[in-house]
Parts: structure tokens; sequence; C-alpha cells
């Protein structure tokens, strides 16, 4: 008999029933009415008991507890006949909080709070969702622990997915091109007087030899990242390199033709702009963003060193009988690397994962340990195999010259890189440091004007020695800011907002009034010291003797000319600083996703170059001009300083006070912000 002639019992959750939650959050507790008393006992005559109804009795809706009852005697009760329990289907698991998806990553402040959510019961619920999933992937090694961002696709052809040696090779290929372009554009600076005087043209013709090739790459560079949007880059690299190989044997021997000399030349500046534009992008191809901040930090120390210590060699090689043409001799030589290196060894890197990746997973139903392993997969290591001829025939069979190609293209596509060119955070970081920039190459280019003749007859390795100070400051100063920014580039789990605050107003304040400071005393003491030095004291007939020029060249400071050289580098890359962060602030800003800021980051880049070796070009060939005076040489000085120092003044202001707005017309003018890949609904992380 059960206690006060009533009986509870626990029924679990179930769909389709109604009823309470017990205090201990143990079920649902439902209590049932005894039955009435027999007619034994004189009472009102009930109807006899009949089966209960396949569905349990609703509760009373005001109390969870029996009512009282009539008294009856022990004899005369009698007991509610007893009912199977209804069957019940297995509980729903409680879905995880939004702060642990996948439940593995670690969640944020914002989310710590638990959230809880109604399980659905409908049949296209989250939970049906599950499997169709892709599973977040990690790293490997010391790196499983690190979310992979990209995420790679499960093709083995994808770049991300590269052995390591495969990666590591299309990198040293691509790097050994870097530093044979950046030698060969510095490679004049030495021997412009000697080249003037051989082919018996105008000191502003010899200097043309390095500012029209230059001129020519910022042009080719623009073309081929346009041209990758639809053939990839590997056809671009091969095309480049042949033209830069037949440029650099073509100047192994143009002694006797200024012409000859110049379109070899030209075919080099043909050559250049490929391996200007589109290296970076290859680094973003192939690289996780854990392994990216140190590829890239290696790419610039070595872009930085080799233009600016080319001239230190080259002067030494051009005092041989073969003149300047022995340089060329030398860097033909190292083409017996370099074209089997990218022949064999750069792979084409652009590889579509909008049709081979799914989106990115949802929030995760179960914190459990069970369910935390479906939304961790870890690259597990390639098992190590032996060469075989098998495997040097698939890998040769799978190096074609032409590999990629998109299946749809339309104006918008072949658009996005000349917009990216006119943006205004690309137009903003090129006008902080294109004064300071051009002056260096102009100024270098002036160097076998300035010292060659009387009084000073430097010979070309003497010449060389004076960028001793540019290549050991702007070499030093690529250096750390590459390694000081790596952490930016190389974010181990998501992208953090400390880091998109690193380069903010203050901190973009402070290093754009350093590294203009510096370029204005290099710029300024220049000009004056040399000028000082060799103000002339006219005789009594208004002429100046021999003696006394031979007198005055002794006053100049050549080691202190060398270091004011080195200053100006300085501020150059210190003002260069501040490109990658700025531009990367505004791709994260105004991109839909993060294969659309990883293409305008290298779009937006190579914008910044194309305006800097466009206008480095017209530098080249108008300072000569310009300083072939003393008092020439003191106007220029004076006017790119002071000049600097308004550019910095203006832009800075337009920085602090309107830097959000900058950013907005970033959207607006690349046309990122009616774009329908920004009306779609996914996760930042998923790819173009």
């Amino acid at each position: 008999m059960d206690k006060e002639l009533g009986f509870e019992k626990e029924i679990g959750l179930g769909l389709g029933l109604d009823g309470f939650w017990s205090e201990k959050g143990e079920g649902l507790k439902i209590t049932i009415p005894p039955s009435p008393p027999s007619k034994d006992d004189d009472l009102p005559q009930t109807p006899p008991a009949t089966e209960p109804p396949n569905r349990p009795l609703p509760p009373t809706p005001t109390t969870r507890t029996a009512p009282p009852t009539r008294p009856s005697t022990s004899s005369s009760a009698v007991a509610a006949p007893k009912r199977p329990p209804p069957s019940r289907p297995p509980p729903l698991r409680p879905q995880a909080p939004l702060r642990m998806n996948p439940p593995t990553r670690p969640g944020t402040a914002a989310s710590q709070a638990s959230v809880k959510f109604a399980t659905s019961t409908k049949r296209l619920s989250l939970g049906s969702l599950e499997s169709s999933r892709r599973p977040i992937k990690y790293g490997q090694g010391k790196y499983r622990n690190v979310e992979l961002i990209p995420q790679p696709s499960d093709d083995p052809d994808d770049p991300l997915n590269w052995p390591m040696w495969r990666k590591e090779l299309n990198f040293f290929s691509l790097l050994l091109m870097v530093a044979m372009t950046g030698v060969m554009k510095t490679i004049f600076l030495t021997v412009n007087a000697q080249i003037a005087e051989g082919y018996q043209v105008s000191y502003t013709a010899a200097a043309a030899l390095t500012g029209v090739p230059l001129m020519i790459s910022a042009f080719t560079g623009f073309l081929c990242l346009i041209a990758s949007r639809v053939c990839g880059k590997r056809p671009l690299y091969l095309a480049s390199l042949l033209l830069v190989f037949i440029g650099t044997v073509w100047n192994t021997n143009v002694q006797e033709s200024y012409a000859e000399c110049m379109a070899a030349r030209v075919f080099q500046g043909l050559g250049w702009g490929a391996f200007d534009a589109l290296v970076l992008g290859s680094i973003q191809d192939t690289y996780f963003e854990h392994e990216r901040g140190t590829k890239i930090a290696i790419y610039s120390i070595v872009a930085v060193s080799t233009t600016w210590g080319a001239p230190l060699l080259g002067g030494v090689a051009s005092q041989s009988p073969s003149g300047f043409g022995m340089q060329f001799s030398i860097m033909s030589i190292f083409f017996i690397v370099a074209v089997p290196a990218i022949v064999l060894g750069a792979p084409e890197t652009v590889f579509d994962r909008a049709y081979t990746l799914a989106q990115t997973p949802i929030t995760g139903l179960s914190t459990s340990s069970s369910t935390s392993t479906k939304y961790k997969t870890v690259i597990q290591l390639a098992p190590r195999k032996t060469f075989s001829v098998e495997m040097a025939k698939t890998y040769i069979a799978k190096m074609k010259p032409y590999s990629y190609t998109t299946g749809y293209y339309d104006s918008s596509i072949l658009l996005q890189a000349p917009r990216a060119f006119i943006a205004p955070t690309t137009v903003f970081v090129f006008l902080i440091s294109f004064l300071p920039y051009c002056a260096l190459w102009g100024l270098g280019s002036s160097l076998a004007l300035l010292f060659t003749p009387m009084p000073f007859r430097l010979s070309p390795a003497s010449l060389g020695a004076l960028v001793t100070g540019p290549w050991i400051m702007a070499t030093a100063t690529a250096a750390v800011f590459a390694l000081a920014l790596k952490g930016w580039w190389s974010n181990t789990n998501t992208i953090s907002t400390s880091r998109l605050q690193m380069f903010a107003p203050k901190t973009h304040m402070i290093t754009l009034a350093v590294g203009s400071l510096l370029s204005f005393i290099g710029i300024l003491t220049f000009g004056l010291h040399i000028d000082a030095c060799m103000t002339r004291p006219e005789d009594d007939d208004g002429t100046t003797s021999v003696y006394a020029l031979e007198y005055l060249g002794n006053n100049v400071n050549f080691p202190a000319v060398s270091f004011l050289l080195g200053l100006l580098a300085m501020g150059v890359y210190v003002l260069d600083a501040t490109a990658r962060p700025l531009i990367r602030a505004s791709t994260m800003f105004t991109s839909s996703n993060l294969g659309v800021a990883l293409r305008n980051t290298t779009d937006m880049g190579a914008g910044v170059g194309f305006w800097r070796s466009l206008m480095a070009g017209v530098f080249v060939i108008g300072i000569p001009n310009a300083t072939w005076s003393w008092d020439g040489l003191r106007s220029v000085c004076m006017g790119l300083a002071i000049a600097q120092v308004i550019v910095a003044a203006v832009l800075g202001s337009v920085w602090w006070l309107w830097g959000e707005d900058v950013r907005r017309w970033d959207g607006r003018v690349m046309r990122l912000v009616d774009l329908d890949m920004l009306k779609r609904t996914g996760s930042f992380f998923d790819t173009d």
C-alpha cells in the first residue's frame, strides 16, 4: 500500500511529456491521486477500475502533493493498478556554450559566462548538421595545440599540405631570384661615370640604365599581379626567369653599344617585376600563419641586404679589364643554380580552396572528451619515404609550366589589384616614405657624378665603400623591425585585438616621427657638409686654381658621408616598418574572410612597391641633373628634407584624426563593401 493512498513516480524527460521539474533536478515527478474507497464500506459507488490510458494522467496544476482524501479502512482500500512506464528516448545532450567552438578551443574573456540554449527536437537541428561539418585541423609536433590558419583542404596538392622539404625548396628558389634581382638593381651605382665616358653619353643617360629598368619593373609587377588571377604564378616566374637570363647574358658583352646595353637592361626590368610583386603572395600561399612570420622576416632582410650590398663587391669587380661587364659575368654563374631551382623547385602555389573546404564547424554540442575529439584533428607527420625513381618521375610530372586555371573571371576579378593600388591606405603608406626612399636612390646614383671627377677621383671600389653605411644600417633596421613584427604575422590562435592595436595611432606617430627625423638629418647634413667643404675661394681674376680644388677635396670626410647616407637609409626602413601593419589593419577591417584579407594584403603591398619603384626611377634620372653643382646639391637636399617634415606632419595628422575613415574608404575603393562575398554568412576564417 503506498503512503497516504498515493504514489509518486519519477519519469525522465521524453518527447511530448508534460510535467514539472523536481527541486533536485532529477527528473519529472508526477503525482496521481488515489483511487476512491470500495463500496463495501458504504461509500458512494464508484465505477470499476479500467485499464489506464497509454498516456499518463496529467498532474494537478496547482500543487505537487496529493490532495486530502476521505478516511477509509486499510482492508477496504483498493490500490491503483500499476501500469508499465512509458518508453523514453535517450536524453539529448546539452548544447555547449559559445565559448567552446570547438570544445578544445580556449575561450575568450567575453565568453566566460555559461550560456544555455534550448535543445531543438526538429529533424534539421544543430545536432543533425554535426556530421556535415569539417573538423578544425591543428598543427603537428610542438604546434599540435595551434589551430591552423588558414585551414587546409584534404587535397595533398594543396600547398598548405606539402611536406616541409617541398615548402623550403620553393622558398629557397624564390629567395635566390629575389637576391639576384636586388643585386642587378644597384649594379651600376659605382660605374655610372665610367659608362658615360665609355659610351660618350651624358651622365643622365648613364643613370637611365638604372632608372628605366626600375620604372619598367613597376609596370611588369602590376601586370603580373593581374595575370596571376587567371594563370597562376608559376608561368610568370618562368617567363620572368627567361627575361632576366637573356638580359644578364646580353649585358656581359655590350661594351661598345649604349643601345644594346639599354636593351639588355630593359629585358632585366621586364623580369624583375614578378619577383618584386608575387613572392610575398607565394609565401602566404604556402605557409600557415604561425610559420609565416619567420619567412617574411628572412625575405625582407635578403631583399634589403642584396640591394644595398651589391655596390661594395660590384665596384671591386668593375676595376678588372672587362669593366662593368665582369659583374654580369659573375651574375651569369648564379643561373646555374637559379634556373633548375625555379624550374624544378618552384611549383604552382595558387590553389582554389573555395570548392574543397567546408565551412567552419558550428558550436560544439558537447564538451565531453568523446565529443571534443571529433573537433580536433591533428595533422599527422608524413611517413618517411626513401627516394626512388618512381617518386622522382611523379614529382617531375607535377611540375608543369602551366597547371592552374580559373573557371571564371570577369572585370571585377581583374580589377582587384588596380583598385588596391589606389586604395587610400596604399597611397598613404607610399606618401609617408617616398621622399626619403627616392632621395636615397637619387643620391646613390649621383655618387659617381660627385666624387669621380677632380679633386676626388675615387675609383669604383672606393665609391662602393661609400655604400657601406646604407648597407649596414638599412639591413640592421630591416632585421630589427622584421623580427620585432614577427609576432604580428605568426599568430598562433586567432587574430588578436591587441595585435591589431599594435600599431595604434600613438605607436604609429612615434615611428613616423623617428623615421622622418632620421631622414631629415641624413638628407640635410649630407648636402650641407659637402657644400661647405667644397666652397671655393676665388682668385683676384674670379677663377679657382687647381691647388685650391685639391685642398678643398681633402676637407670632405668620406666616412661621415657614408654614415649620413646610412642615417637616410635607416630612416627609410623605419618608415617602411609601418607599411605592413597599417596594410594588415586595413585588410582585417575591410575583408570578409581570411582569403580576401591575404589577397588584399599582397595587392596593397605590391601597390606600395609599384609607386616606390616608379618614383625611384624618376629620381635616379632626375637628381643628377640637379646636383651637378655644389649649390644645386645643397638646394636639392634642403628642399627634400623640409618637404619630408611637412608631408609627415600633414599625413600624421590625417591618420591621427581620421584613421578609421581612411580604412572605410579602402573598402569602398576596392569594392569590398557591396560584394556578394560580404553579404553571405560565414566565419572570417573561411577561404575566398
